[in-house]
């Protein structure tokens, strides 16, 4: 406790003597996760504190130890320093190591090392005397031709070593203190991309092999939380994908997050807070659930401002306290919390233990502050269902946009409104389905409605009435419809055209119908109009000429206009139906996906099953000459996708030759 204190009035001193003086605002901005997943500004989660200059040379890696010491590996000088108050007090295998860049240190102050330019792995006790060296292992299991690259190293409460190999395509490699192999653990994946697949399908096999291989990512970094889970970070990966914490069965449970290409080191708390600094001087937090808490920091270019990062290699909590190792400083970086992340801290740590109830007075006092803070309102919701105040969980949920907690609340809701309803509504449709029989009944006999249908039968001597009247026609009888439409004899270009527009209307009405359960947009402010009116137009587009053209040279009678006018009417089940399925959405929660996901199955099936009639029946073919015609019209219109990208992108570049000229002259000039 008296080291502790020690530590926290050094950290104070130093700042209050530090040449760098922290101004009013920071030198980078804050960052949460806010409403559709977008990054929003917030006020300060950290602080920079001091900025305190060591006697180390390009170190690579910190431990922290619960009393406040620190152990550092001053890689240029082929050592470990420990530190107390920000002094050093000793130093370790001044005389073993040359690179040492790995560094563990156990409750019983026993320094795990791993050496990159010894290629070894160095245990020595707390008074520095050496344990054991590890090299390579010469199990078979191993791999004969796998190199020993030791660059990174973490231990478990077993006491079992996970070394980071640079180069291991087979993940963490574990080792025991007797430096035997024990096997591979927590290996990434290999992605293919369009283009690989592409490769694979056209080029040889001496074609390929002129290739990179296409191996997983090696992890670069490491850490081992309290309960002995494995974090680690991949350096060169998806953003999103670059955390990843293993189970003991070696299954990578962290979310997709927002995160980083270019991560360093991770770091993770005893209350589950995970911390990781990358490249570019950017610190990322996250809960134990891999949800985004806070990012900030920034890189110095020679600002040399308080807070700011040159070359980044470490990271480790301390209390309030956050440290980075800054390798080209040769120093360690401070931040202090402040009241907006002591709050989230408080509130996560109980919220994560449970205690919805007591956790939310902290995040409604976070939402005073950032009224975007997602995670503010998943607490606050999961406090209301808890509670059973499903109103409020409901509106709650929406914030958090949290599908899964918002289909429960509304059950319950829907549960009580059926409960209290369920006899009357009952009794309501009972009464209308007997008054329609009724009516009916009376005016089979006195034919009351007559003048009705006639009135309504005369409508149709309008053309635009009487083509919308023909599309019913294609519930029954498709096929003889589509010949109608060869021989000109129903349908026309303007309503190909109507459907067309109503086709387009409800796309984009289907989007601002839906329930926020099955939307695929959290609001509708995110829902991009433009981009899916001109992608449903082009898709049309694209069928009505793939599909003409292929049909042209494969002996296909139709015309365009029958094509047009024929894969308009194809299209009634996505104009008629969607529509009412969108809003039978609102009253659906995720146990009855099925009714949403089958209703819109059957509208695509049967949009699907209209538009191979129509092929067939327009241009007289045979069934297998229609299914020839419509799979070469899907690869068509992929066709013209490509070539259009890749006209885009030539006259993009040529656009920019030319532009870069004009500068270039007027410069000159």
């Amino acid at each position: 406790m008296m080291k502790k204190m020690l530590l926290l009035l050094t950290v104070a001193a130093v700042l209050a003597l530090t040449p760098y003086q922290a101004s009013a605002d920071s030198p980078y901005t804050t960052w949460a996760q806010g409403p559709g997943g977008w990054l929003t500004m917030t006020q300060d989660a950290y602080s920079p504190a001091a900025e305190v200059d060591l006697p180390i040379s390009a170190a690579e890696e910190m431990v922290v130890m619960p009393d406040g010491t620190l152990y550092i590996a001053d890689t240029g000088n082929g050592r470990i320093v420990r530190l107390e108050n920000f002094e050093i007090v000793a130093t370790y295998g001044e005389d073993v190591l040359e690179g040492p860049t790995g560094l563990f240190v156990d409750e019983d102050g026993v320094l795990y090392v791993a050496d990159a330019k010894l290629n070894k792995v160095f245990i020595f006790d707390a008074d520095g005397t050496l344990l054991k060296e590890i090299g390579r292992p010469t199990e078979p299991l191993f791999g004969k031709n796998r190199d020993f690259l030791p660059r990174k190293i973490a231990v478990d409460a077993r006491k079992n070593l996970y070394v980071i190999s640079e180069g291991s395509v087979d993940g963490i490699v574990q080792l025991n203190t007797n430096g035997n192999f024990i096997g591979y653990f927590g290996a990434n994946t290999a992605s293919m991309s369009f283009k690989m697949i592409a490769q694979r399908l056209f080029l040889t096999k001496e074609q390929l092999d002129q290739f990179v291989k296409n191996e997983a990512a090696s992890p670069s970094n490491i850490a081992i939380d309290h309960q002995s889970m494995v974090y680690t970070i991949t350096a060169g990966t998806d953003g999103s994908k670059s955390i990843r914490k293993f189970t003991v069965a070696g299954k990578n449970i962290f979310p997709e997050t927002f995160g980083s290409t270019t991560f360093r080191d991770i770091d993770v708390s005893d209350t589950g807070l995970v911390l990781a600094v990358d490249a570019n001087g950017r610190i990322y937090e996250y809960d134990l659930n891999g949800t985004m808490l806070f990012v900030f920091g920034a890189q110095d270019n020679g600002e040399q401002r308080l807070g700011m990062l040159r070359n980044p290699t470490a990271i480790v909590r301390y209390g309030e306290f956050i440290y980075v190792l800054d390798k080209d400083k040769n120093a360690v970086v401070t931040y202090q919390t402040t009241a907006l992340a002591r709050q989230v801290h408080d509130g996560i740590n109980l919220y994560m233990e449970g205690y919805y109830k007591e956790a939310k007075p902290y995040f409604e006092q976070v939402l005073s502050a950032n009224g975007s803070y997602i995670m503010a309102y998943q607490a606050i919701a999961d406090a209301y269902y808890k509670d059973r105040n499903y109103t409020e969980a409901l509106t709650a949920y929406r914030y958090a946009e949290d599908r899964n907690g918002y289909s429960q609340a509304y059950w319950e809701l829907r549960n009580q409104a059926l409960q209290r309803s369920l006899t009357s509504a009952i009794l309501w449709i009972g009464g209308l389905w007997l008054a329609s029989v009724v009516v009916g009944r009376l005016d089979k006999r006195y034919h009351w409605l007559d003048p009705a249908r006639n009135w309504l039968r005369g409508l149709t001597r309008f053309k635009l009435i009487d083509d919308f009247v023909f599309m019913f026609r294609f519930i029954k009888q498709p096929a003889d419809s589509f010949y109608y439409i060869k021989k000109k004899e129903r349908g026309s270009l303007l309503f190909a055209g109507i459907i067309y527009v109503w086709v387009v209307a409800v796309r984009v009405l289907s989007l601002y119908l839906t329930g926020f359960v099955f939307n695929p947009f959290p609001d509708v402010a995110f829902i991009p109009v433009g981009n899916e009116i001109v992608m449903t137009l082009l898709l049309i587009a694209l069928w009505n000429a793939a599909n003409y053209l292929i049909s042209t040279i494969s002996d296909g009678e139709g015309r365009v206009r029958d094509v047009v006018i024929g894969s308009a009417y194809s299209l009634f089940p996505y104009a008629l139906f969607v529509l009412p399925i969108a809003l039978l959405t609102n009253v659906l929660t995720l146990n009855e996906t099925f009714l949403y996901s089958f209703s819109m199955n059957i509208v695509w099936f049967w949009m699907g099953l209209m538009l191979f009639i129509m092929v067939k029946e327009i241009h007289n073919y045979s069934f297998w000459e229609t299914v020839r015609n419509v799979l070469i019209t899907i690869f068509t219109m992929g066709l013209f996708v490509l070539t259009g990208y890749i006209l885009y992108v030539l006259f993009t570049q040529l656009f920019d030759f030319v532009s870069a000229i004009f500068q270039e002259v007027r410069l000159r000039g």
